[in-house]
């Protein structure tokens, strides 16, 4: 029996995909769509006893493609069997949410409004009337705010009866009436087509014959030929009574019907005071007092990450340093399985010990954050500094994921719509120092340098992320103006925030923990065949030669490729000390190995991810960018230091 398919359409930041985690309960399967880096999330929920398949499809402001989100959506919307749409319309700037509403009526597929952030609304003083609303259009019309899951109870029900009815097509909104003549024409001509639905999939043909006057490269090239000689008169009638092109006068006639609608259904109360949240907001976006809460985010931010992330690693390392001793005695009686069976608990104990602790309070709050809407307007505020580095402030938040881990950063870059700016943030990725690579630079700090030489080698790394996105922008070109939406402030829900955070540890266990496992249990094949003297062989030019570094620290280089808090473990092993603060280097030496291990390549996990993302020649040049500069910047501090 085949499962109702209901897709959620809606503009950015509108709540659509609020809407979909508290209707699908946050129980999801994400995939990218076919031939695309762009993420949809689907599904399965149940209304009254029926499943139902739900797909929340990334947010677009038209059916006109302009970026590869908006094609996933329109491509899906045509190509797939869609029964439903959930048009989520923010209802706190209704007018121009209807156009898009206005475009999904001209599709044809039934759909129920939903009225999202109410509250909102009723907060700025917009009174609305859902009612009118409903009959202006012939559609259901529900309020919601999901955010606090209010009105999802009604929109689930009020999809149920919808479904139960057969279905209600949205009515028919005409345009001015030269031009809806215009359209009849080619909507008449397209009717003779015999199977219209096997040419063109979904869509109605009142759909095709407006998007042939507006778009016509979104209209098959069957259809195409019926339409085309009357198709030119048309739009030669239309350029000559509006001075504008088909693409501008339809756009036009949307932005005309949403206002006009608008007008109808709802209007403005005089407020007397600024509420005490659009004082705040104007706070957090000005221009030079903006950046005050800016570094207190980023104090916080980072504070509450070091601070808890230390605190769960000491409560989880109680534990884990119970088990060595468990299968110690195998290190005599079988020296190959006493190193495998120990590789898998270095790489256990690295992802749940080590990495874990800090990825967890970091993902928590960047869920928070994301709720309240403020990342948005760091990465306003962050977009001139970001621009220097031939980027946008949308490249902040993936940088800021970065400093977890590279893994869910590059996947972060998905938020990117620009091809360009998304590859360009995903090699820049590499260069921020990850919970790994702050555990080894601490260690070292600690024991050798002082925490000040801790941040000098972040102040170089950011350095060097700088120097590489300026390199890189000259060979990519330039970017081009940020289109940013700004959400209004809100209060963030914790149940949203803890679910969102959970999905994402799950991804990190599901993916990264089993590349960590099998990476460590490689490494400890490795030191039993007693290839490290060959490894240090290898790098001794590079590590001798060129930054001043014993030979025994090649072998660290390679393990740390596959995890990079090894590099503590295997230095000590590699150079017979017990310590670290026992290691046989002098401080200027420690900074230059910390510099060094910093910008090279970060990990195994991170190369596959980056491959699977963005295919073989990005890694490649990821690769080359990471190595250059690590040994660029390494050997540079190494000629002031030493």
């Amino acid at each position: 029996m085949k499962i109702p398919k209901i897709a959620l359409v809606g503009q950015p930041n509108a709540g659509k995909s609020t809407v979909f985690n508290v209707l699908s309960d946050i129980k999801t399967a994400s995939s990218n769509f076919s031939g695309t880096s762009v993420e949809i999330t689907e599904s399965d929920i149940n209304i009254r006893g029926a499943t139902f398949h739900i797909v929340d499809l990334p947010g677009v402001y038209s059916l006109n493609p302009g970026d590869e989100a908006e094609r996933v959506t329109m491509a899906y919307l045509i190509n797939e069997d869609v029964d439903l749409i959930i048009n989520v319309v923010d209802a706190s700037l209704l007018s121009r949410s209807l156009e898009l509403t206005v475009e999904l009526i001209e599709f044809g597929i039934p759909m129920v409004i939903a009225l999202n952030m109410w509250d909102e609304a009723d907060r700025k003083g917009l009174k609305i009337y859902p009612q009118k609303l409903e009959n202006a259009l012939n559609i259901p019309v529900v309020t919601t705010s999901a955010l606090y899951g209010k009105g999802v109870k009604n929109l689930v029900d009020k999809c149920y009866e919808v479904f139960t009815s057969g279905g209600v097509k949205p009515g028919r909104i005409e345009y001015t009436s030269h031009v809806e003549q215009n359209v009849a024409k080619l909507e008449e001509i397209l009717s003779k087509i015999e199977s219209p639905a096997g040419m063109k999939g979904n869509g109605s043909l009142r759909f095709y014959a407006i998007k042939a006057i507006e778009n016509p490269e979104l209209v098959p090239e069957e259809m195409m030929k019926l339409i085309s000689k009357e198709l030119q008169a048309v739009q030669t009638q239309l350029t000559e009574l509006h001075r504008k092109d088909g693409f501008e006068t339809i756009s036009y006639e949307r932005h005309h019907i949403s206002m006009k609608l608008a007008e109808e259904i709802s209007h403005f109360i005089n407020r007397k005071d600024v509420p005490f949240r659009e004082r705040v907001d104007r706070f957090f976006l000005h221009p030079i007092l903006g950046y005050f809460p800016l570094f207190c985010f980023f104090l916080v931010f980072f504070v509450v990450i070091y601070f808890t992330g230390n605190f769960l690693s000491k409560i989880i390392n109680i534990p884990l340093e119970k088990l060595p001793p468990l299968y110690g005695g195998l290190k005599n009686s079988s020296p190959f399985l006493w190193f495998t069976v120990d590789g898998i608990f270095q790489g256990f104990s690295g992802a749940i010990g080590i990495v874990l602790p800090y990825f967890l309070p970091l993902i928590f709050l960047t869920a928070i954050f994301e709720d309240t809407g403020y990342l948005a307007r760091i990465a306003y505020l962050m977009d001139g500094f970001m621009h220097k580095m031939g980027l946008h402030g949308k490249s902040v938040a993936p940088f800021i994921l970065g400093f977890g881990c590279s893994v869910p950063a590059l996947y972060g870059t998905r938020i990117i719509e620009n091809k360009r700016d998304r590859i360009l943030t995903a090699l820049l990725i590499p260069f921020i120092p990850c919970s790994a690579r702050t555990t080894v630079i601490f260690a070292l700090a600690i024991a050798f340098t002082g925490p000040l030489w801790a941040l000098f080698v972040y102040f170089v790394a950011a350095v060097a992320a700088a120097v590489a996105g300026k390199l890189l922008s000259v060979f990519m070109g330039k970017p081009t103006g940020l289109i940013l939406e700004i959400p209004d402030l809100k209060v963030p829900s914790p149940r949203v925030s803890f679910s969102k955070s959970w999905l994402r540890v799950k991804d990190f266990l599901k993916f990264a923990l089993p590349f960590l496992i099998v990476g460590s249990i490689v490494m400890g094949w490795l030191e039993y065949a007693a290839v490290n003297d060959i490894v240090n062989q290898v790098f001794a030019p590079v590590l001798s030669g060129i930054l001043g570094l014993p030979e025994a620290l090649g072998s660290t280089l390679i393990f740390g490729f596959f995890r990079k808090e090894l590099i503590i473990v295997m230095a000590t092993s590699a150079m017979g000390v017990s310590s670290v603060s026992e290691l046989p280097l002098t401080p200027e030496q420690v900074v230059v190995f910390l510099i060094f291990v910093t910008l090279y390549f970060p990990c195994f996990a991170t190369f596959i991810v980056m491959l699977k993302e963005f295919g073989k020649k990005i890694v490649l040049l990821s690769i080359i960018l990471s190595i250059s500069f690590a040994l660029l910047a390494a050997f540079i501090i190494k000629s002031l230091l030493m």
